[in-house]
């Protein structure tokens, strides 16, 4: 059986990773990723590196530093290479309670138990909001490779976890599942429409 370690390093290298793909893709315009959904992903990311202890693990760690700077990365590149739209009223709410989420969340972050991961992840689920609706409305204008990549990333790094606590699961848990949702309508809108595989990649 694999380590944990391992497992968390080969979580962490196919999440490091899965922002190349997506980049090369806003730089070829085939894809338009909806920049409110990754500002706040960026604060948000920003935010759980801030407060996470000294004593989380290894994984946990890595995680926080690439769950901040991808999003944030992707936010610069949607301000050099995005067009900006007035934003909707589901994008607006979704800032509005996401932002409101993280306040809350900064509030209660000493307390004890899964009170501010739940609110956190809460907040993550607002920015989710608008790009799965994107990605279910126009699955031809987003491309899976990079969400594969997250999605593997996320669920590899459940196993990766040294110290199993619902504080500790709760964070990869999500972050499998919400990639899990972006991905599906990806697949199989491209298997409906008999898309080669070579054209997932950028």
């Amino acid at each position: 059986m694999i380590e944990p370690y391992y497992l968390g390093l080969a979580a962490q290298f196919i999440l490091a990773i899965s922002i190349l793909p997506y980049a090369i893709s806003i730089f070829r315009g085939t894809v338009k990723p909806n920049r409110i959904s990754w500002f706040i992903w960026s604060v948000i990311g920003f935010a759980f590196w801030l407060i996470t202890p000294q004593s989380a693990d290894h994984v946990t760690k890595m995680l926080t530093v690439i769950f901040w700077i991808n999003p944030t990365l992707i936010f610069v590149l949607t301000l050099i290479k995005g067009e900006y739209i007035k934003p909707d009223k589901l994008e607006t709410f979704s800032l509005l309670v996401g932002l409101s989420a993280i306040v809350i969340w900064l509030i209660y972050r000493e307390s004890s138990g899964v009170l501010p991961t739940l609110i956190a992840i809460a907040a993550d689920f607002c920015a989710l909001l608008p790009t799965l609706r994107f990605v279910i409305t126009a699955p031809d204008e987003e491309t899976p490779l990079a969400w594969i990549c997250f999605f593997l990333g996320s669920f590899i790094a459940v196993f990766g976890i040294e110290h199993y606590t619902l504080e500790s699961l709760l964070l990869p848990v999500y972050m499998t599942i919400g990639a899990f949702l972006v991905v599906f309508p990806l697949i199989r809108y491209r298997i409906r429409m008999r898309i080669p595989v070579r054209h997932w990649i950028i």
